[in-house]
């Protein structure tokens, strides 16, 4: 069937008056100049949304969480193999377009090979060239050792050319920012986010943060990320400094990977070497919980995720980190996966054994 141009515009500011009083009542839905949510909406997950923006590309809807990111990954890599899992999700999605990597910090002063890990991985993904920084403090970070550095010194058999230095965390960051569009950056940290604090500390630092970054996503609550390993000094000023939108993702205990599909890939991927590699050995055979993964997935896909604005991050009195339901913060949203466990296990591993695009 033909429509005729005068039709298809008229169809279009149809539906663009529809979703402008949607978002009408929806605002006056949250700040009492009009009707109200019910309890009973607020039981079935009812919440006001964002306005959302009509394009042309087949009729989708795109809103602002999204466009494809510019992400900077700011990861623990050693602590635990999801890490370099999420890694190769990032790498996964930009090479299928859906997002584009900025460049990695290590966020761990007492292991330093983590830095060489992100770089083999990088490389495999034919990405070696990839801006890299790590933190040189040694205050936070957790000190054991299980495939970060059996990875980063074999670089004849991974083809890499980091080891185990990289420029400093914050000169690193402020390089990588400092070029980018106004709010168009997205900052992802699965470690420990200290280096945030550094960032903000130093003031040119806190600058391109208000002028450059879009939003922070961090996988996060719990005890880990936020307080463990040198964390719980930094763990409150981060959460009353940070400026900008807080996308905090708790999930991905019951998601295990990576032993499905990743055993297939080459020996000389080095994502299939810190499974085999981590903990007991046990990764690559029976899988591994995917937290940081889920947090990754959110930054490119956030239609597989259900976004609750409703409440703040919050750290208690013993140091863990939850989402407190009864005090709202504007800037902070808690994201939980849509797809069962099984679904999300299965989106995850496919990524993480996707052969990369452009491989060394």
């Amino acid at each position: 069937m033909k429509i005729s141009k005068k039709a298809l515009v008229f169809l279009l500011l149809t539906v663009t008056l529809i979703f402008t009083s949607v978002n009408f009542f929806t605002t006056s839905a949250t700040n009492g100049s009009g009707p109200t949510l019910t309890e009973r909406q607020l039981a079935f997950g009812w919440r006001p949304c964002r306005p959302v923006i009509l394009t042309s590309q087949g009729g989708a809807l795109f809103g602002s969480e999204t466009k494809h990111p510019a992400v900077i990954f700011d990861t623990d890599m050693g602590s635990d193999c999801d890490d370099a899992g999420a890694l190769a999700i990032l790498h996964a999605l930009a090479d299928a377009g859906e997002l584009r990597i900025l460049g990695v910090v290590f966020s761990s002063g007492k292991n330093r090979y983590g830095i060489g890990t992100c770089d083999a991985i990088n490389t495999y993904y034919g990405r070696g060239d990839l801006p890299l920084g790590q933190y040189k403090g040694a205050d936070v970070g957790d000190p054991r050792n299980s495939y970060t550095k059996q990875i980063a010194t074999d670089t004849k058999r991974f083809g890499h050319d980091t080891v185990d230095q990289a420029p400093e965390l914050v000169a690193a960051y402020r390089s990588m920012l400092q070029s980018q569009p106004d709010h168009s950056v997205t900052l992802c940290t699965v470690g420990h986010p200290h280096g945030l604090v550094h960032l903000l500390r130093d003031p040119r630092g806190a600058e391109l943060v208000r002028a450059k970054v879009e939003r922070w996503v961090a996988m996060g609550t719990g005890g880990w990320n936020f307080q463990q390993m040198g964390m719980s000094a930094y763990c409150q000023e981060l959460l009353e400094t940070w400026p900008l939108p807080f996308y905090i993702s708790p999930s991905g205990k019951d998601i295990k990977t990576g032993h499905r599909l990743l055993p297939g890939t080459p020996d000389t991927n080095p994502v299939r070497e810190s499974y085999r590699l981590w903990g007991t050995g046990t990764a690559i055979t029976e899988g591994r919980s995917s937290w940081d993964q889920v947090a990754v997935l959110f930054v490119a896909r956030p239609e597989l995720f259900t976004v609750a604005r409703t409440g703040r991050v919050e750290r208690l009195a013993d140091g863990r980190v939850i989402w407190n339901l009864d005090v709202d913060n504007t800037n902070h949203c808690l994201v939980t996966p849509k797809p069962s466990t099984d679904e999300m296990a299965a989106i995850i591993e496919e990524l993480m054994a996707r052969r990369p695009k452009n491989a060394r």
